[in-house]
């Protein structure tokens, strides 16, 4: 302490031999007052002269930090995470699993007719109709009362059909025209074309088609399909047709393909007035407009259900038509196929199937075999019923050897037919005579065996007096499905090879 009273600064030290013997110890600067007690640990040394005491303070050594707990594995934290998410994803499958629906009670005891009464209600089936998805919810309401799962496979392309067909035919020239309205025949596109109008008589033959290049002609109603003379008339090289409807009954359907020149049809009063115009000078137009319709093929089968074999038929019905025996009897056959299978191991193995837009060139059914490549490698048979309810001759089948024999087992009498694709010019559905063009060809085409089962074509095959059938012949054709389906499941069968990567070479 100064003579003042004052606690002067005392700045600490380390000695070389305190540094030697405590590395590291700590010094530090205090200011020492009277009576302030001494550090414990503390040196002193009073220097000789001065009023200054130079104090040397040992601090204690510092604690060595506790060792801090080492970090957690990444794994011991992502572990309980990815089980909680494996469980929860489970549990979301789980829910997220298809299901198949209950069986509703009294379901399989449903008849074909019964079936009928409900089914001629809907309306015609035309692609893209009320009645067409009138029909679709009707018959998913029947498998899933069955207790079959239903899925409906969009076509990946919607299908044109007829919005606008006019046509007019034009008398006379500029100064005094007379025109006349009818109807451009389907299949027919806007096109217009002026010429000399001829007549044509209703059985007219290829030698009185020559000479007749450039010309317009009429006729009355022809003696066979008006799809026949059409191709006649304009293969000799006229460049336009009227048609006359005079005809005792409607004319079926059977649509041009494509044709880029003016074939109408008109009313025979419109018919009278074209036919006094025999060679004077005349234009005919026809005028077309379409609108894309969207169609489905509607898939019935059990959740755990392989395809071993599949039946199927279409829905849809021509333009004009009710389409009883064309095809409403083949959807009677499907679902008569579903109900006896139910409750089977069959339903285990079978898919029913009914396919949309095959009167417009078999879609539905080419587009389910593109979507189901892999399934249909073990399919035994495929199953197709086309016109089944009206006996135009006895029940008939088309089928691959294997089958064809199969089928003989059950009925050694039954009837057969060859059911060849086309090769001449386009078709759409089936025309007269049978030519390949059931839904079965698709199929037939990749190399599944199949049986398509007709009865004939009966005189009012797409017209609109199509409109009664026989039910009980419907469930015939399915009960004897059904026994070469379970068969089919019975006998050694080899599977299908792969087809290469570009679909060729299936065998």
């Amino acid at each position: 302490m100064g003579d003042n009273g004052e606690v002067p600064d005392v700045h600490t030290e380390q000695s070389s031999a305190f540094e030697a013997s405590r590395p590291g110890a700590a010094l530090r600067k205090f200011r020492a007052g009277p009576g302030q007690p001494r550090l414990p640990g503390a040196h002193l040394r009073q220097p000789s002269a001065g009023p200054l005491r130079m104090v040397t303070v040992t601090m204690p050594r510092p604690l060595r930090p506790l060792p801090t707990r080492p970090p957690v594995p990444a794994w011991k934290v992502l572990l309980p995470l990815l089980v909680a998410g494996g469980v929860g994803w489970g549990a979301w499958q789980a829910a997220a699993r298809p299901v198949n629906p209950p069986a509703q009670p009294g379901a399989q005891r449903i008849s074909a007719a019964q079936d009928w009464q409900t089914l001629r209600t809907l309306g015609p089936r035309e692609t893209g109709s009320a009645g067409n998805a009138r029909t679709l919810d009707w018959a998913q309401a029947q498998f899933e009362a069955l207790g079959y799962r239903v899925t409906r496979q969009a076509l990946p392309e919607r299908v044109p059909m007829p919005a606008q067909r006019e046509g007019t035919v034009t008398l006379g020239g500029p100064g005094d025209p007379q025109t006349l309205t009818g109807e451009a025949l389907l299949g027919v596109q806007t096109a217009e074309q002026t010429g000399t109008l001829v007549r044509l008589p209703p059985g007219v033959t290829d030698a009185q088609l020559e000479g007749l290049l450039g010309k317009l002609a009429v006729t009355t109603c022809p003696d066979g399909p008006w799809r026949d003379l059409t191709d006649r008339a304009l293969n000799a090289g006229i460049l336009g047709l009227v048609i006359v409807n005079d005809c005792p009954h409607p004319p079926a359907y059977s649509p041009l393909g494509n044709v880029a020149l003016p074939v109408l049809s008109v009313t025979p009063g419109v018919g009278r007035a074209l036919l006094a115009g025999v060679g004077r000078e005349v234009t005919f137009t026809t005028t077309v407009r379409t609108s894309d319709a969207p169609a489905w093929n509607l898939i019935a089968a059990r959740v755990e259900a392989t395809p071993d074999v599949l039946f199927g038929a279409h829905l849809d019905s021509v333009p004009g038509s009710p389409g009883a025996n064309d095809n409403a009897s083949g959807i009677l056959a499907v679902l008569h196929a579903a109900r006896q299978a139910a409750g089977t191991p069959l339903a285990d193995r079978a898919w029913f199937v009914l396919f949309g837009a095959e009167e417009q060139g078999l879609l539905g059914s080419r587009a389910f075999v593109r979507a189901h490549p892999l399934p249909l490698r073990g399919t035994r048979a495929m199953l197709n019923f086309d016109m089944v309810g009206v006996n135009a001759e006895s029940l008939g089948v088309d089928a691959h050897p294997e089958l064809l024999s199969l089928a003989r087992s059950f009925r050694p009498d039954l009837r057969t037919f060859r059911d060849a694709p086309a090769t001449t010019r386009e078709t759409f559905g089936r025309s007269s005579p049978v030519t390949g063009r059931s839904d079965n060809l698709p199929f037939k085409l990749v190399g599944v065996r199949t049986a398509f089962l007709h009865r004939g074509e009966d005189r009012h095959y797409h017209r609109p007096t199509d409109t009664t059938l026989n039910p009980a012949l419907a469930e015939d054709a399915a009960t004897l499905a059904v026994q070469i389906a379970r068969a089919a499941l019975d006998a050694p069968w080899t599977p299908r090879e792969p087809c290469g990567i570009t679909g060729r070479d299936c065998r």
